[in-house]
């Protein structure tokens, strides 16, 4: 209730009141005649005084919820990374393959190309190239069979072709000389030159070929598997590999210590790379995934990339360390990095390449001075169904 309302009431007292005195009911019919026009003003002023802080409130409010919004939206929350390991390619690749089907056969079929780069009489440097194989029997009741082919050789670089073709490009030259000296040199077949850098196709049959093959097959009572750079494995070693990387570490040291023992003065950090060459043994996928791991913490392990074996096939090449030395005449060596190159898909060794460490001797730093491819039919198989064809049988 405000003033006017106070100065009606006293002028027009309730409707029970006695009745007022002259002149009462004409000064309150004139004070009423006025009052609506400004009690309407009064609300209006009021309301307009209150709303206007509120409203104030609400725009900014609304300023500060759309920049706010804004700002949010362009600026990205930043991303968590998380740091891969060290060779994680190599993680990823036993990730891949350790859960494969498992194939299995008769006979493990082992196909190895191997070229060595070796100088002809000074004057350029060729690589010599072999084939061989083995038929390896699961149970050693059954026969081994040995397969391989005369060496074969091409220039191995562009520069030693044209040296090659300016000397008459004679169709053998002095080879690879075993037991020391150069009357121990043997003459190898030169191919037409057209194919540096890979295997030949020689003249008189060359690497494969029917001509100059000769095989063997007979019975191996212990049943070891032939390559025995990392221990001597029967068949069933093999098979029972451990598939769990803390078991196969445990059984790595114990054939240390064995090879230790046998007079190979090595620490176990130079033993392990040469567990790479597991990965070209009848293990199954799960066998492999576990030495590829162990091969992977190795602190000389360093992943290379993706490049071509010398079979011209893709693969990830890794370096586990170390170095080493060839042969390239009987009086001359080069100092080598060995690299390995493993099938994406199965995790298999394709191939090892050895590469010249420094300009030098007649080779340049980086030039291929020697590999072991495995060949693609390399693998479980049946039972050979007759005896290689054209080849002479030896000793």
């Amino acid at each position: 209730m405000n003033d006017i309302d106070d100065l009606v009431q006293a002028i027009d007292p309730a409707p029970y009141a006695l009745p007022q005195g002259p002149g009462a009911r004409e000064l309150r019919d004139a004070i009423m005649a006025d009052e609506p026009r400004r009690a309407r003003r009064l609300p209006h002023l009021r309301l307009r005084i209150l709303l206007a802080p509120a409203a104030t409130a609400a725009v900014v409010a609304l300023v500060v919820t759309l920049v706010v919004t804004l700002v949010t939206s362009l600026t990205a929350a930043p991303p968590v990374l998380t740091p891969s390991r060290p060779n994680q390619e190599l993680y990823d690749l036993a990730d891949r393959i350790e859960r494969l089907p498992a194939s299995s056969g008769a006979y493990w079929r082992d196909v190895r190309i191997e070229g060595n780069t070796w100088s002809a009489g000074g004057r350029y440097m060729i690589m010599v190239v072999e084939r061989r194989e083995t038929w390896q029997p699961r149970d050693p009741a059954d026969v081994v069979i040995r397969r391989w082919s005369s060496a074969a050789a091409h220039p191995a670089t562009v520069a030693d072709e044209r040296a090659w073709r300016a000397s008459g490009a004679p169709a053998q030259v002095a080879g690879p000389c075993y037991g020391g000296g150069r009357t121990s040199c043997r003459p190898v077949p030169m191919s037409d030159g057209d194919v540096v850098g890979g295997p030949p196709s020689a003249r008189g049959g060359g690497v494969g070929g029917s001509k100059g093959c000769g095989y063997s097959s007979g019975l191996e009572p212990r049943g070891i598997y032939p390559d025995m750079t990392v221990a001597e494995f029967t068949m069933a070693d093999l098979s029972g590999f451990p598939a769990r990387p803390d078991a196969l570490l445990k059984r790595l040291h114990a054939y240390h210590e064995l090879s230790t023992a046998r007079g190979f003065a090595q620490s176990f950090e130079e033993f392990l790379p040469v567990t790479v060459n597991l990965l070209a043994m009848p293990l199954g996928p799960a066998q492999r995934a576990a030495v590829i791991r162990v091969l992977a913490g190795s602190p000389s392990t360093k992943v290379v990339g993706t490049v071509r074996d010398p079979l011209g096939r893709a693969g990830l090449s890794v370096d586990f360390g170390g170095a080493g030395s060839q042969l390239l005449s009987p009086d001359r060596t080069a100092t080598v990095r060995d690299r390995h190159i493993l099938d994406p898909g199965t995790g298999e060794l394709l191939a090892s390449v050895s590469y010249a460490a420094r300009t030098g001797a007649g080779v340049s730093e980086g030039q291929v001075l020697g590999y072991r491819a495995r060949g693609p039919e390399s693998g479980w198989t049946g039972p050979p169904a007759r005896a290689p064809e054209g080849c002479k049988r030896g000793g």
